[in-house]
């Protein structure tokens, strides 16, 4: 059934239901969507059931307390303080490596003189105890009654002996000497056939007596 148009002007309108007002929201917000970690955060804030929510300068200390400090100061701002304080760190470590250097070596100097002292003491006591002590002198005693530098027997009974010996033993030489030369060639030269001169034999040399 068609109803006229003047039936539809006369009926009630319907009753509203809740209404939500939507707080429109600002430039900033809008784009903080834009970006992630903002939008995480914005979500985090807006957490209110059971679970951690965000707080903005949750660990920032408050501005009466000790361990507060303003954003201008937390960075350094006088350049040429810093480039001065590294060039002089530079200049101080340099100094401290050469002044060590030099420590080590004045005390590897020193150690050495020290020992040369101390070798030195220990010759000169040496020497004082050889001076001391007679039996050392004994040390530049020849072990034979014979002074090899003017080429004599020492006067004595040891180099009576000694002088005997050496002159028994040139004896012995020159009789076998003889005898071999009569032996083998009859006192001839078996090259040239010419008379071979005879060997000398020294006398027979006489034992020391000793009263």
């Amino acid at each position: 059934r068609s109803v006229p148009s003047s039936g539809l002007l006369r009926m009630a309108a319907p009753d509203y239901g809740t209404v939500n007002n939507v707080q429109p929201q600002s430039r900033k917000e809008r784009l903080s969507q834009q970006c992630r970690e903002d939008l995480e955060k914005m979500r985090l804030r807006q957490r209110r059931e059971g679970y951690c929510h965000y707080e903005e300068s949750g660990v920032t200390p408050p501005p009466d307390s000790l361990g507060y400090i303003s954003e201008a100061d937390r960075f350094v701002t006088d350049v040429a303080a810093v480039e001065k304080s590294e060039r002089e760190a530079a200049i101080a470590k340099k100094e401290q490596i050469v002044h060590n250097k030099r420590q080590n070596k004045a005390d590897m100097e020193e150690k050495r003189w020290r020992t040369i002292e101390i070798e030195h003491q220990i010759d000169q006591q040496r020497q004082d105890d050889m001076r001391g002590d007679p039996s050392y002198g004994k040390s530049n005693k020849t072990s034979m009654p014979y002074n090899p530098i003017n080429l004599e027997y020492a006067d004595g009974r040891d180099g009576d002996c000694l002088r005997y010996s050496d002159d028994a033993l040139k004896y012995r030489s020159a009789r076998r000497a003889q005898h071999l030369q009569q032996r083998t060639s009859n006192g001839y030269n078996p090259i040239t056939g010419a008379p071979a001169q005879p060997v000398y034999v020294p006398h027979a040399p006489m034992p020391p007596t000793f009263g």
